[in-house]
């Protein structure tokens, strides 16, 4: 097959960029071929969002023999618009096929459109009217042509939008079952067929006119009596196919290539009032986040003075203790009110809390690093951030107090991995080792309590704890991203 010109190159640009509004709205799956020399390939498939595809995976970039599809590569050598209804095994049914070709500069075919319907909705389409039938085959026309323009700027034409067919003289002439019910909530309980658009305050006058001036696709949306309407327009060109005698002779005085235009429309009323109020909650649940930080800033503040005033060693290292796991709650608390959502970042969560700990837990006259050798960017739900966070933090209270002794230096390594399905977080130490003797039940302690039941209650995960060659303290926790059954926690 000969290269492409330049202007080839545009018309199936235009063309690609149409496939998905044209499954939607034929609620069929929609293929452009490109034929070469003794095959074709599938350059794209558009799924409907309107109907479940006919076809369980993506059949973009498949490469087919012409004897393998000898109807399909028939239909592209005739260069000739062609249809068939039969039985498909990679479909799964009973499926019509059209195909429509795409026409180079010297009427060659360099592309084709294929469009596969379900018997279901073949069955459904022969029962709207005519002049919807009609019209969408003169879209499918349009659309080979390469005159649907700015179809990208078009929202997905879901099972919840309606659809109508305006005539070029501006007229009601089909509308679907949603379509009616969007208008009759407008206040428009008569039926709106044959009524032109003067007559209907809607809105759609001005919006199908200016598609029709503009020649390209538009979208909008808007506030109409109450309701919040998403309107795109298709404008369609030629002459209409449709008029009676007497609307032919009318037609003489408009403007002669306005077949009409195909307004597709969502009444999204209900899902922007939902979306205003998940952001008000949001925006209270995040005051309220923002005010339990500072209380426990407050806290911590008050826990520090009393900690200065102790009396005993061991009543200023409990408060210590105290004061650095409420610390943890608050870098929680204060990512949950800058962020949206019920989502954190672990890893900055976790740097937050190693910073922490190195300001207010480490002496300065211990030289004690702590230092991450690698850390993954990991998204999670809230809860299991803060159950993380709170085992980080008493793994490092454990690091810092049991680990080093009065030892005078030492370093803590960090490492944090998204490993798929799992989180592993790893921290050594090279501190004095563990006991021999040394098991979690054994040697339990509050720390070591609060690490056993987050781990186990809230992370469903594991812990353990070993001891290095080289001496230090090796703990890995091992827990999953979602809970079981497939859920997030």
């Amino acid at each position: 097959m000969a290269p492409l010109s330049e202007g080839e190159r545009a018309l199936v640009g235009r063309v690609r960029e149409a496939l998905p509004i044209a499954a939607d709205i034929s609620r069929s799956d929609v293929f452009l071929f490109q034929p070469g020399e003794e095959e074709f390939c599938v350059a794209i498939h558009a799924r409907s969002h309107a109907m479940a595809t006919l076809f369980p995976s993506r059949q973009a970039g498949r490469c087919l023999a012409a004897e393998d599809r000898p109807w399909i590569w028939q239909a592209i050598a005739r260069g000739a618009y062609m249809h068939r209804i039969r039985d498909i095994p990679e479909a799964q049914g009973q499926v019509q096929q059209q195909i429509w070709p795409v026409l180079g500069e010297a009427g060659q075919v360099i592309a084709a459109v294929g469009v596969y319907t379900n018997a279901v909705e073949l069955e459904r389409h022969k029962r709207r009217s005519r002049s919807f039938q009609l019209a969408l085959e003169h879209f499918f026309k349009a659309l080979a042509r390469g005159e649907l323009t700015r179809c990208a700027d078009l929202p997905p034409f879901t099972d919840r939008s309606g659809i109508v067919f305006i005539d070029g003289l501006g007229r009601y002439r089909y509308l679907s079952g949603i379509a009616a019910n969007i208008y009759r909530r407008l206040g428009y309980l008569d039926d709106l067929r044959m009524r032109t658009l003067e007559e209907v305050a809607s809105g759609d006058q001005e919006l199908v006119h200016r598609a029709w001036e503009t020649r390209c696709c538009l979208f909008e949306e808007a506030l109409v009596r109450n309701r919040i309407l998403q309107r795109s327009v298709i404008p369609l060109f030629g002459s209409p196919d449709q008029l009676s005698f007497w609307e032919r002779r009318r037609w003489r005085g408009r403007v002669r290539d306005r077949y009409g235009a195909l307004l597709l429309v969502n009444d999204v009323t209900e899902v922007r009032e939902t979306e205003a109020e998940i952001k008000v909650k949001t925006a209270m649940i995040r005051e309220v986040h923002h005010r339990l930080k500072n209380n426990l800033q407050l806290l911590i503040s008050i826990i520090r003075m009393q900690r200065r005033r102790a009396q005993t060693e061991e009543a200023r290292d409990l408060l210590g203790e105290v004061m650095n796991r409420l610390t943890s709650m608050a870098v929680i608390h204060d990512s949950l009110a800058q962020g949206e959502g019920e989502i954190l970042n672990l890893s900055d969560v976790l740097t937050q809390i190693a910073a922490q700990t190195q300001m207010s837990i480490v002496a300065p006259h211990r030289h004690i690093r702590i230092r991450f050798l690698h850390i993954d960017d990991i998204q999670l739900p809230t809860n299991k951030v803060t159950a993380c966070a709170l085992v980080f933090n008493e793994l490092l209270l454990n690091a810092v107090k049991h680990g080093f002794g009065e030892h005078a230096s030492g370093e803590i390594r960090i490492q944090l991995y998204d490993r798929g399905e799992q989180i592993e977080l790893i921290m050594e130490d090279t501190g004095r080792g563990l006991p021999e003797d040394f098991s979690p039940e054994k040697n339990a302690s509050i720390g070591l309590d609060i690490i056993r039941t987050l781990v186990q209650d809230d992370l469903k995960g594991t812990i353990e704890f070993t001891s290095l060659p080289q001496g230090g303290v090796r703990a890995r926790l091992l827990f999953p991203k979602q809970a079981p059954g497939g859920q997030l926690q």
